[in-house]
């Protein structure tokens, strides 16, 4: 089975590949590249690229792996030589059939962020942070780092060094049995390994060429990490609970808040399913009032897609 697949790439860089043609464009991968909305009188219009490709598959899932997997190639590298912001993961992407008018779509949309709220119990622990000796100024440089910045691997890697700079010995070494203290004995082990023998360790993995693995998916370790930091602090420093535990998206940022949903889509009279089309009858008229397409909740027209 044919699938053609159409994913946004947000970026800063305009494509300018092939300028005299309608639509400036260049191919990798077996993907199409072309810049999200272009003419020769306005130029490039708006921060993204248009991702296309045809897919021939047993199965959507067979074909989605294959598409994302010659993508991230491909946008990893693209975001390395043009020297700016590239990114797909969080965006929308619709995979249609050659012989069905009938697709398959991720729909997400930029939101604000949901701020928490700093009281009394928040400010009452500031004012002890600010007395305490015991805490290095780097662990709060680190940890304000990574509370400020976007991405999993990015915000683990400061804490990583914000750990080490609160487990830290008079040596300058890592203190294991701190950390213990700190992670309990299976997440440290997890993320630093074992006294003597760190390259297991994700930390020692990210750090030194390797990125992540089977054994690494499945579970949060940026939420893991911060739970436990956060009663650390209550038990060992503040000797209070000031700090919330359970905090539902701790870290939370300003930017890169979306949220989403994935569903089948087919078009209503007159209408092609193409992704520019179904995200902009999306966004100017939500899921629920939709007028050049209708959402297929009917599980006998897409069990076979």
């Amino acid at each position: 089975m044919n699938y053609k697949f159409e994913q946004r790439v947000d970026t800063l860089a305009d494509n300018a590949v092939s300028q005299m043609s309608d639509a400036p464009f260049f191919e990798v991968q077996g993907i199409h590249f072309s810049h999200w909305d272009f003419n020769h009188t306005d130029g490039w219009l708006g921060d993204a690229w248009l991702a296309k490709d045809d897919v021939e598959a047993n199965s959507l899932d067979e074909a989605h792996t294959s598409f994302m997997s010659r993508l991230i190639q491909a946008v990893s590298r693209i975001a390395f030589v043009s020297q700016c912001y590239t990114e797909f993961v969080l965006q929308p992407y619709l995979v249609t059939r050659e012989d069905l008018q009938l697709a398959y779509f991720r729909y997400t949309q930029v939101t604000d962020g949901v701020s928490l709220m700093f009281m009394d119990e928040e400010l009452e622990a500031l004012k002890l942070l600010l007395e305490d000796k015991t805490v290095p100024e780097e662990f709060f440089y680190y940890w304000n780092d990574a509370v400020n910045s976007i991405g999993y691997p990015a915000k683990l890697l400061l804490m990583f060094s914000a750990l080490e700079a609160l487990a830290k010995t008079t040596t300058g070494k890592k203190d294991f049995a701190r950390l213990e203290s700190i992670l309990g004995r299976d997440l440290k082990e997890n993320l630093f390994g074992r006294m003597g023998d760190s390259s297991g360790g994700l930390r020692h993995r990210l750090v030194h060429g390797e990125y992540f693995q089977d054994p690494d998916q499945g579970t949060n370790y940026l939420e893991e990490i911060h739970g436990k930091v956060m009663a650390y602090f209550n038990h060992e420093v503040l000797k209070k609970d000031l700090l919330k535990l359970g905090v539902v998206s701790p870290q939370r940022h300003i930017l890169g808040n979306r949220r989403g949903l994935e569903l089948y889509v087919k078009p209503r009279v007159g209408n092609s399913l193409n992704l520019k089309s179904v995200l902009a009858d999306f966004d100017k008229n939500g899921i629920d009032n939709l007028k050049n397409y209708e959402s297929v909740f009917d599980e006998g027209s897409y069990s076979h897609f």
